[in-house]
Order: C-alpha cells, then structure tokens, then sequence
C-alpha cells in the first residue's frame, strides 16, 4: 500500500533566557492577521534535558536534533525530515503535519555547539546524521546522547507537546539498540491513570502492606537467533544494556517483550518493538503497548502455494475460516489471495481451524485444517495442511 508523505517542517523557536516566562517565536505566523494556532508539535529540552546539563562546558549538551517518527501504522513506523541542529535551549516546532496521525519524537543530543554542526546532504536534506560544517569529509558526528518522547496524535490548530519523554541515554560510538521494556507500558489503557505500571510495595500509615501496580518483571526474546533473550528484567529498574553485539547497520530487529505479573510465573503481556539499526548509533526500539490479547493471520493463498498451485489453477473465488474452539469466531467470503486477521482474541492453543475455498457459485473446492498457538501481544500465523 502506498502512504502519503507529507513533508514536515521544523521550525526553531529559541527559549529566552532571562524572561519571566517562556515565549516562542514562529516566524511563519503573521500575528497581525490570524490568531488561529497552527497544527503542529512542539519540542521543548526541558521536556528531555533531566540531569544533563546544558551549556558551552566541556561534557554538557550543547545541541540537539529532533526527529518525528509518523507510527500511525505501528507496524510500519517511518520518519520525516529531521530539525537542523539546534541549541540546547532552543524549542523545534513542527509543521504540515496530518491531523489524527500518530507521532513519536526522538531527539539526539550533541557535546558540538550547532553553529558547528550541518545535516548530510546540506541544510534543507532533512537527514538526522550531522558532520562538521568546516570538514564534511571527515566523516559524520555521533551523538553523545539520545531519547524518545511519548506518542502524541496531532490535531486541528492545536500545537501539540509530548506529555513525558524518557530520560537521556548516553551513546556510543558502537552501532547497536537499545530496548526498554518499560516503554511497552505506555498506551495500555485508553483512560488516563489506568495504564499498567510496575508493580510496587510500600505500607500504609497503619503498617499495612500496600502493593500497586501490576507488571513485576519483563522478559526480551529477540526474533534474530545472533541476539541474546533478556530474561526476569525486574520492571522498576533501568533500561538494560543495548545490543551492540552482531548488530548490522541497515537491517531491522524484531523483539518480542513479555511481561508477567509475578517474576517466573506465567506470561500475562506480550508486545512488539522493532528499531532498523543505524552506522554509529544506539538506537531506541520502537515498542507497542502491552496487550493480553493475541491475533492470527490467516491466507488460503499460502496453503494452495505450498500444495504447488494457486487461486486461479483451482478457480478459488473466496473461501470462509473458522477458528473453531475456543473461540467461535469465523470470516465468511473472504477473497482468494487476500489475508484475513482476527483481532483480538484470547491466548490459547487453536487446533481446529478450518478453511474452505468456493467457487464463484459458492460450491466448495479445497479445504484445510490447521492450528496455532496463540500468545499475548503477538501476532502468529497457522501451521495449514490440505484436506484431501
């Protein structure tokens, strides 16, 4: 399917220091004519800057560069034209973007001032890796530091800031990903206050015992059998270390986040998170929220391809699938090369699935049987054989 690209323009808005309070310049927006707040986002350090500091010292940020992710389709996250590099004080506001899409901002943080700093490609390239201004040769500048701000979904002439963004990572130079678990917890309840959260313990003024909370501990299962599985990751405690291990610039890593409700027992969340990992870079994951809910796909056409033929040699015009116990759910008239997901349904083992390719008159031609074990946060795909 083909997706829209809108070109996203960043703005900067430098934070005056001094002021009694914070003011933003948009050098776009003619005040004397229109009162009306664009649709936009708004980047500010302080939503990001924590404990690092800010200045013209030796070790201190002295630079930044925001990215905006569009994962509307969180699936297929992709990102638009990064900010140019600008000073640690300065606000980025972001323009053109699309009403009702998803967007999460990544900011990477630099020790160079941005007077020294200069996109690949030149200044309007919207590229995220910087060189030096007075030698591009010289190969590009690796950041010293680097974070992701919770997703935010744009809306008519609102200018939209992130809520919280999470703490600064420091970088190396070493190309590798860097996979919280913690950030699987964002967007779990549609009401806020309800999300999940690590599980705590604490007493009350009575010395009672109190426990909120839910999630006690997370395992991370890489898809590339090259990466290590993290396991009884206690939720409280930081990031762990990135991969950096047999990590390949350019290629794109899937893992799979499974969280419990008590440490070493059964699995009660699961989730997805993929990064594509970048020259020089430790890259966050891109991670989506915990569910305790799975989902199946479903293709006749990968079970007639696998006997040799295909939908137009068994004049196949549709077929039906049915999910059979536990779950009732079925999909009738589904066309012959087109998948079909169901969405969610409880985690269990599905051993009786069925699928029944018709004609054009609707009289059956093939069936088959299949299975699959269905876990939380993930999405599988069933094991079919033809019935003869």
């Amino acid at each position: 399917m083909r997706r829209r690209t809108l070109a996203l323009v960043p703005l900067v808005a430098l934070a005056l220091a001094g002021t009694a309070c914070d003011e933003t310049s948009d050098t776009d927006l003619d005040l004397g004519t229109t009162t009306t707040v664009p649709t936009s986002l708004l980047v500010e350090p302080s939503l990001f800057l924590g404990d690092v500091p800010c200045s013209a010292a030796t070790g201190a940020m002295q630079s930044y560069v925001a990215t905006v992710l569009d994962v509307t389709d969180a699936s297929a996250p992709f990102p638009l034209p990064s900010s140019p590099p600008v000073t640690c004080t300065a606000n980025v506001v972001f323009r053109q973007i699309l009403v009702g899409h998803v967007y999460r901002l990544q900011i990477d943080g630099y020790d160079v001032p941005a007077a020294e700093l200069t996109p690949v490609g030149g200044t309007s390239s919207g590229s995220r890796s910087m060189v030096r201004r007075a030698a591009p040769a010289a190969g590009t500048v690796a950041p010293l530091w680097s974070t992701f701000c919770k997703d935010i979904t744009a809306q008519q002439n609102v200018r939209s800031t992130p809520e919280t963004c999470e703490e600064l990572a420091p970088l190396s130079t070493e190309t590798g990903v860097l996979i919280n678990p913690r950030a699987t917890l964002a967007g779990t309840s549609t009401i806020p206050g309800l999300e999940l959260a690590c599980k705590k313990s604490s007493v009350d003024p009575q010395g009672n015992p109190v426990i909120t909370g839910q999630v006690a501990s997370f395992d991370v299962r890489p898809a590339d059998p090259a990466l290590p599985p993290l396991v009884n990751l206690p939720c409280g405690n930081p990031a762990p270390a990135p991969y950096t291990q047999n990590i390949k610039a350019g290629a794109t890593y899937t893992f799979r986040v499974e969280a419990r409700a008590e440490t070493g027992g059964p699995v009660t969340w699961g989730a997805s998170c993929k990064a594509i990992a970048v020259d020089g870079l430790v890259v966050h994951a891109l991670c989506d929220p915990l569910s305790k809910d799975g989902a199946l796909d479903l293709s006749l056409a990968d079970v007639l391809a696998a006997a040799g033929t295909s939908c137009a040699k068994e004049n196949v015009a549709t077929y039906d699938a049915l999910l059979g116990a536990p779950s009732p759910l079925e999909a009738d008239g589904v066309a012959c090369d087109k998948p079909v997901r169901f969405a969610p349904i409880e985690p269990a083992a599905y051993p009786k699935i069925k699928l029944v390719g018709r004609d054009a008159a609707g009289a059956p031609v093939v069936t088959a049987s299949c299975l699959a074990e269905i876990a939380p946060g993930a999405v599988s795909t069933a094991t079919c054989t033809l019935v003869p």
